[in-house]
């Protein structure tokens, strides 16, 4: 026997994590010795990362999209690879790949020229490709680990800035307390199952019953540990508190990142491990993830109405919106899964245009600010086209017809009522309405607003130009024809049942 050939197929299915973690090694090298070579005059390595990582993140695409295997667990089931993880991960790379398009005009505003930045990012984004593939609790936590430890960083990234500072200390300090409860949570399993494989659990609480009356309240409080770091780390009531000051202080690009790119691979991830391993333990989940959405849904709606500050009110918006996809996780069905998954990118798609448009709202006075609603005031004047792709995004937020947010929202609602889950749909139905309330304000802003002398206003860049022009384009098409994105997201649905 060729004792060689005995992980072939284990190394195959990571041949695209091997890919992005050799390249980071590369970068790191030529970054330090090309960053401090006296020769070439000590260059800035911003651009050239930028495209770079961008071309990196391109490949491993490739990569991914060319595994064969539609089914597979490695690595003593450790890891798993089927089409969730294969969906979730083009996705997750696809939109990474997006985030540092539009970054590289802001992050040359903002001055940040190291190249670790990159590095950080990339490694981010190898964690949670490990994530994604995770079938374990312990690959599960340190991957979690590495994609939580490259986000600390990032978001303390502008030395020269306090503020920025203070967010990667914040979130340092809520992460590691959220990140304890996780292995707190795990040591409880190990302990009364003696395994800390998904599959193990499913097979070991399939014939429980009334009798094991002492293991099943243990397991339930080692769940609840796990849940409530789950809902730290997608910033979900009331556990959010760290979200609003670590969008406020970490510079645009890893705020981007942070809004963006973690989610749907947290909520794929938790999927699996709940709807598959915990079934038994359906009602404990249920009751805690129905009263995080309501919590999610009534806090982002009300203080978002207070919010000046465009990252802010993003960030009370985003949590409004986790409560949305947490009343879909609650309804615990096929149908509730799909819905998830199809709001998750309907939302997704939305942000990169909304931020896309903060981003192009430099002037010569805001540079070193925070961005404000005054921001906006005269968008319509100075660009109406960009004062119109902002009305189509956050109408779509708000979920107005004809576009694709209205079709997302109503899709979770009638799975909501489908499932019985009345009295928090007609909550989520009311919050949604008071969000509304918000997303108008900021149209009523740009178009009614008195236009103020906000200095020397930057031009629109290529790159945000470009992703505004089709993100505006599928907001609209999906909304008239979501066959495509119905299907695939019902395919990884059907992988969790």
């Amino acid at each position: 026997m060729d004792f060689s050939l005995l992980f072939q197929n284990n190394f195959k299915m990571f041949l695209p994590e091997f890919f992005l973690a050799t390249s980071i090694l590369v970068l790191t090298l030529h970054g330090s010795l090309i960053s401090t070579s006296k020769i070439l005059g000590f260059p800035l390595l911003l651009k050239s990362f930028n495209k770079m990582s961008i071309l990196i993140l391109g490949f491993t695409f490739i990569l991914v999209n060319n595994n064969s295997a539609s089914f597979l667990i490695v690595y003593s089931s450790s890891f798993i690879f089927d089409l969730l993880t294969l969906n979730v991960k083009q996705f997750l790379l696809f939109s990474a790949i997006l985030c540092l398009f539009i970054s590289e005009h802001s992050l040359k505003l903002g001055q940040i020229n190291q190249f670790e930045y990159f590095i950080l990012i990339l490694c981010s984004i190898l964690g949670l490709l490990f994530l994604t593939s995770s079938f374990d609790l312990l690959s599960l936590y340190l991957s979690i680990e590495m994609q939580s430890l490259c986000f600390y960083v990032l978001a303390a990234a502008k030395k020269d800035s306090s503020f920025s500072t203070e967010a990667g200390l914040k979130y340092f300090i809520i992460g590691s307390f959220s990140s304890g409860l996780l292995l707190l949570g795990i040591s409880f399993l190990y302990g009364c199952t003696g395994t800390t494989h998904f599959d193990n659990f499913s097979l070991l609480f399939s014939e429980i019953d009334s009798s094991h009356s002492f293991l099943t309240s243990l397991v339930q409080k080692a769940l609840l540990c796990i849940f409530i770091a789950f809902f730290f780390k997608i910033a979900a009531a009331p556990f959010h508190m760290w979200s609003p000051d670590v969008y406020e202080g970490s510079p645009i690009s890893s705020t981007i990142i942070f809004a963006i790119l973690p989610k749907i691979v947290l909520f794929s991830t938790f999927l699996r491990l709940f709807q598959t391993s915990f079934a038994y333990f359906g009602e404990t989940l249920l009751f805690f993830s129905i009263g995080s959405a309501l919590c999610s849904v009534i806090i982002g709606s009300f203080v978002a109405l207070k919010q000046k500050k465009l990252k802010r009110l993003l960030a009370y918006s985003s949590i409004s919106h986790v409560g949305y996809l947490l009343l879909a996780f609650s309804c615990n069905s096929l149908e509730g899964t799909q819905s998830l998954f199809f709001y998750l990118i309907i939302y997704m798609l939305t942000s990169f245009t909304i931020w896309s448009v903060i981003l192009s709202l430099n002037t010569s006075t805001n540079l070193d600010k925070s961005k404000t609603l005054i921001d906006l005031s005269s968008l319509s004047t100075v660009n109406p086209l960009l004062a119109f792709t902002a009305l189509v995004a956050f109408f779509s937020l708000a979920g107005v017809p004809p576009l694709a947010g209205f079709f997302a929202k109503l899709e979770i609602f009638v799975n909501c009522l489908g499932s019985s889950l009345f009295f928090a749909g007609f909550v989520a139905i009311l919050s949604s309405v008071i969000s509304s309330f918000y997303y108008i304000r900021l149209i009523k802003t740009i178009y009614f607003e008195k236009v103020i002398d906000n200095g020397f206003k930057f031009s629109v860049s290529r790159s945000c130009s470009l992703i505004l022009c089709f993100s505006m384009f599928f907001l609209v098409f999906l909304f008239f024809n979501p066959s495509l994105l119905f299907l695939q997201t019902h395919k990884m649905a059907l992988c969790l049942f």
